[in-house]
């Protein structure tokens, strides 16, 4: 088990919650339990002040994480195009939801729709020159604050934090 030194001052209060409760809850395994819900809440307040970060950061190109996501979606497709659909699929999100957010991207010029050359019921979103210029122009930026966020750790535990991180994946299905 780790040291409490190195708990972020921001964690110390769910941590010390999370002691109460296993003091209270008397288990055969309290130790194993402890250390699975912290590591279970550590990756839950990583991802959140990960997100803030990323959502602060895309603000200033009045853009939200759902946009972004569509916008790299839509870039890191062949020809730069998908189906609605398709984009529901990559994003996770509805189709209510994409369409929401393509008629904004469509309303910033960031995005086009046309008619699909082999099925006219189907519509093709591609990435507009100017959604193209804005992903050139951010993703360096972005690039640089993912690695920020990691180059606390070495190669070798990225790498281990990346495999074991994908056999929890794994697990969970």
């Amino acid at each position: 088990m780790n040291s409490r030194l190195a708990t972020p001052l921001c964690f110390v209060p769910v941590e010390d919650k999370i002691d109460r409760v296993c003091a209270r809850a008397t288990a055969p395994d309290a130790r194993q339990t402890r250390q699975n819900v912290i590591l279970t809440h550590l990756i839950r307040h990583i991802q959140m002040a990960q997100a803030a970060q990323s959502n602060a950061f895309l603000r200033e190109y009045e853009l939200n994480a759902v946009s972004f996501t569509a916008l790299m979606m839509l870039f890191s497709s062949p020809e730069c195009a998908l189906n609605p659909s398709e984009l529901a699929d990559a994003t996770g999100e509805s189709r209510a939801n994409v369409t929401r957010i393509c008629d904004e991207l469509v309303a910033k010029k960031l995005l086009t729709r046309s008619p699909n050359g082999e099925d006219r019921r189907r519509v093709d979103l591609r990435l507009a020159p100017e959604g193209d210029e804005l992903v050139q122009r951010f993703l360096p930026q972005m690039r640089d604050r993912v690695h920020n966020v990691f180059n606390v750790l070495s190669d070798d535990e990225r790498d281990t934090l990346e495999n074991l991180l994908k056999r929890i994946l794994t697990e969970l299905g």
